[in-house]
């Protein structure tokens, strides 16, 4: 009898992060974060028991990897505008090896 070798296949999957920030600099503090997994089924949602964010900044964030892809509007808000509550929102994302 021959023992069968199961084959593992790793891929490289796109995670993408949301980060919104108090105004577009960098390395200005990040006030909230959505993290959407390159996994089928996984949802978004805020975890109660977390304390704080993962980064705070996006510039801690490109110091761990992370790659920004999308930048927020460089005009300035308007006062009273939803980018005074909201923040400013920057999209970055991470390569990384997943098993298929």
């Amino acid at each position: 009898m021959s023992n069968e070798v199961q084959k593992v296949f790793m891929s490289q999957k796109q995670r993408l992060l949301y980060l919104s920030s108090q105004s577009t600099d960098p390395k200005s503090p990040a006030i909230s974060q959505a993290l959407h997994e390159p996994l089928k089924g996984t949802i978004v949602e805020i975890d109660p028991t977390k304390k704080g964010i993962d980064y705070e900044s996006v510039h801690d964030a490109i110091c761990d990897g992370w790659r920004v892809v999308h930048f927020p509007d460089q005009r300035g808000s308007l006062e009273g505008s939803e980018v005074e509550i909201y923040g400013y929102q920057f999209i970055l994302e991470k390569m990384e090896e997943y098993v298929d």
